[in-house]
């Protein structure tokens, strides 16, 4: 438990008059008619703590000022002024980025020659499996090898049994791009946590605050927009696969580093319209037996906006054309060398070791990537005999592929060849085999083979007009997620009151009618200007209690103009309450008169 500051709080620095806070300020500012010197007040000692058995008389003050449609618009300075964990907790959206990896390994595979040459061997070796067609196909060092053989025994091309096998043009890549980049989100990113999960408000769905992220998708926050996407190498870059276990198994990573996003044009504005009480709530800091102002907004957090209205929210000179001016991309492979399979067994994939390594490894990911192009194949047989003027029926080979995926090549025993032909497989197994030698070329050893790649303006495939379209649903479907950054914009908390008076709104909107004390909640802790709180919430009993014993209590979480959040109840003159402070001191309140209309008098004394 950290102990409270004996030192009285000082009133809200300066700096928050420029941003929202105090709203009164602003509307006050307004009717002035012109400026005034600053005026510096002394702050008097404060109070002595209470012994037991002391007693303090305190006045307690509830005011109102509503701010209705005010409209304030934030300059980029301003929110990158905005405490960072605030930003990183405002969740705009799950940004699809099956676009973004697509055109990433198009990118790859147009690649200027010149770049190409520059590029280290094992991404050499990528573009040229990315350009792979059945004309272009190098079988050399594989099973795959003996095809030549059987090409030239029936004077037949291998590029047009591999063209027939998948179906495919001669010069159609044998993995189309889209096939590629599934199996890139799939295995790759997809695996890595911070795509799995991202944190956001806890709530009864999720206590924990622990939220899925969308399938191929990143999660993006306030921070990232306004930061032009800093983080992102250091958010998808190596990670512990169990959070909670960070010197254990680690995901890789998928982006090694990434630089000259803009997000945020210099011009940018955020304007937000609220509803709001713009004043604090007067409470007692029971350890200084004295007046604490308590941020009136969480309790206000569900009618802070009005989502009806489209202007609710303005996001004004967003990047027209979102890209990634510099993305290296990374991909592991794997240390040993890894055969394709040579049975049926286990269905429906075989029997390679190829599907027990991790999924992001390079050669997992080919795997993969065969499999879902093997869908695409129809099952079929084609039979082939010498070419040329022959008129023989005599038709020494066959190819034939089945509905699994499984692939029989034969040659009649007639046809005398050096190598004998591949023996029968699923088709990814073949593809594995053949992309694990070309990915060696150049003398490569297993285990050298990691690939990374820097490309240069990849398009992120997203129209600014749907990135506002999703970040204004997602935040009116989950207001709480502005939370703290209305609490910041509007920060008029200070001190750490454990209790405050608050006044419902009557059905003619009056409020001062009925007196409620209001037990403080987890986010009525007061932050520093780091955005960290200032103390945990370590009350062991919080509420309100009909005896010192603090056994029967008398305080509810019933809903109050919208508050459901806090421990509440009613009091009036003559009424005996008893609570504990988060140090576990006890007290008594007796509720004594009211001085007027908005004022509530009461007798706080410490009895433990």
């Amino acid at each position: 438990m950290e102990a409270r500051d004996s030192i009285r709080p000082a009133a809200p620095p300066c700096r928050r008059l420029a941003r929202l806070a105090p709203l009164a300020a602003a509307a006050l500012a307004c009717a002035l008619p012109g400026c005034v010197d600053a005026v510096t007040v002394e702050q008097p000692p404060p109070p002595a703590a209470l012994g037991v058995d002391e007693s303090r008389a305190l006045t307690l003050e509830f005011l109102r000022f509503d701010a209705r449609g005010f409209a304030k618009t934030l300059t980029l300075d301003e929110l990158k002024a905005i405490p960072r964990p605030t930003l990183e907790g405002i969740w705009l959206l799950d940004l699809d980025i099956a676009a973004l990896i697509e055109n990433a390994l198009l990118k790859v595979m147009y690649m200027p020659p010149a770049e190409i040459d520059a590029l280290p061997p094992a991404s050499k070796n990528l573009v040229g499996l990315l350009n792979m067609t059945p004309e272009n196909a190098d079988l050399r060092g594989t099973s795959l090898e003996g095809l030549l053989g059987v090409g030239n025994a029936v004077g037949l091309p291998t590029s047009k049994i591999l063209a027939d096998l998948v179906g495919a043009a001669g010069n159609e890549r044998l993995i189309p791009v889209q096939i590629t980049a599934q199996a890139v989100l799939e295995n790759l990113v997809s695996t890595h946590p911070n795509t799995q999960r991202r944190r956001g408000p806890p709530n009864d769905e999720h206590p924990d605050g622990i939220y899925p992220v969308a399938p191929h998708a990143i999660p993006v926050t306030l921070y990232d927009v306004v930061t032009d996407f800093a983080g992102l190498a250091e958010q998808f870059g190596p990670a512990p696969l169990d959070p909670d276990d960070p010197g254990g198994a680690k995901h890789p990573g998928f982006i090694k580093a990434a630089s000259g996003v803009k997000a945020a044009l210099d011009d940018f504005t955020m304007t937000v319209r609220v509803d709001v009480n713009a004043l604090p709530y007067k409470g007692v800091d029971a350890t200084r037996a004295d007046v604490a102002s308590v941020n009136s907004t969480p309790g206000q957090i569900d009618t802070l906006f009005d989502f009806s209205e489209p202007d609710w929210l303005v996001l004004d000179n967003l990047a027209k054309n979102l890209s990634i001016g510099e993305l290296t991309l990374a991909i592991p492979e794997s240390a040993t060398y890894l055969p394709g399979g040579t049975s049926r067994e286990p269905a429906p994939r075989g029997d390679s070791p190829v599907w027990e390594r991790p999924l992001w490894e390079f050669e997992h990911i080919l795997a993969r990537a065969g499999e879902l192009r093997a869908a695409r194949i129809e099952d079929h047989c084609a039979s082939y005999g010498p070419q040329g003027t022959s008129t023989s029926d005599f038709q020494p080979v066959k190819v034939c592929v089945d509905d699994t995926g499984w692939t029989e090549i034969s040659v009649d025993s007639s046809i005398v060849l050096e190598d004998p032909p591949p023996a029968p497989s699923y088709f990814w197994d073949i593809l594995l085999e053949v992309a694990q030698a070309r990915l060696h070329d150049g003398g490569l050893a297993e285990g050298e083979a990691d690939l990374e790649v820097t490309l240069r303006d990849v398009p992120v495939g997203v129209k600014t007009e749907d990135l506002v379209a999703s970040i204004k649903e997602n935040l009116a479907r989950d207001p709480a997620v502005l939370k703290e950054m209305a609490i910041e914009l509007n920060d008029n908390a200070a001190g750490d009151a454990d209790f405050y008076l608050y006044q419902p709104s009557t059905e003619s909107g009056v409020a001062g009618q009925r007196d409620y004390l209001y037990f403080v909640a987890p986010d009525d802790i007061r932050k520093d200007a780091e955005g960290a709180r200032v103390r945990d919430y370590a009350y062991e009993s919080p509420g309100f209690f009909a005896d010192g014993a603090l056994t029967k209590k008398v305080s509810t979480t019933e809903e109050i103009d919208g508050d459901a959040l806090h421990e509440k109840v009613e009091v009036k003159p003559g009424d005996t309450l008893y609570f504990a402070d988060d140090e576990g001191r006890r007290y008594e309140i007796k509720i004594g008169d009211k001085p007027s209309a908005h004022r509530l008098s009461l007798t706080l004394t410490r009895i433990q």
